[in-house]
């Protein structure tokens, strides 16, 4: 076999295209990896907001593992089931943010932090006076468990009570009235 001059070009053409098709190659499996990792960012974040939704009700517990699985089992253990009956009525609850984000170099655990007001029935549902107000921040340390995102530890922290205000009120009233008594 005698090889031409267009054999040559042609094998070439052939080697370029190869490697070329190649490097599209690993370029798209380097895509679908970040794409997945975005994806699951994002199921993550959903589950970070039906969980604090979850834990607002009281409902949370298919969304623990470890530690603070065990919290509850044990509270469960001491204080009993939470029924209807024990809970407080929640009008509404609003989470006003929430972020999640991975640990750097640790696939499998991921932060979140939310914001959120729960407003409790306390009297006519239809009026916002008589109702108490809580925001509270929700901090939530999650890892995979098998595969599924699930909390290991919950930091909760008081920001706002809507009883802080009115005992301010009546604290400015009460000194008020003891300056004009003097």
């Amino acid at each position: 076999m005698r090889i031409t001059v267009t054999n040559l070009v042609l094998i070439a053409l052939l080697l370029i295209a190869g490697s070329f098709s190649f490097l599209l190659y690993t370029d798209l499996q380097e895509a679908k990896e970040k794409i997945e990792k975005y994806q699951d960012i994002e199921k993550l974040n959903q589950r970070s907001e039906d969980f604090i939704e979850a834990l607002v009700y009281g409902k949370h517990k298919k969304y623990l593992t470890g530690e603070q699985l065990e919290r509850y089992e044990a509270g469960l253990k001491e204080y009993g089931e939470p029924t209807e009956k024990n809970m407080a009525k929640i009008n509404e609850f609003k989470i006003h943010q929430l972020f999640t984000k991975k640990q750097k170099n640790k696939d499998d655990e991921a932060e979140s932090y939310a914001i959120v007001q729960i407003r409790y029935e306390t009297g006519d549902p239809n009026q916002y006076g008589d109702d108490y107000i809580h925001t509270l921040t929700v901090n939530s340390h999650w890892v995979k468990d098998a595969g599924e995102w699930k909390v290991d530890h919950i930091d909760m922290a008081l920001l706002e009570d809507s009883r802080d205000e009115m005992l301010r009120k009546q604290a400015e009233e009460a000194l008020r009235k003891a300056g004009q008594a003097n």
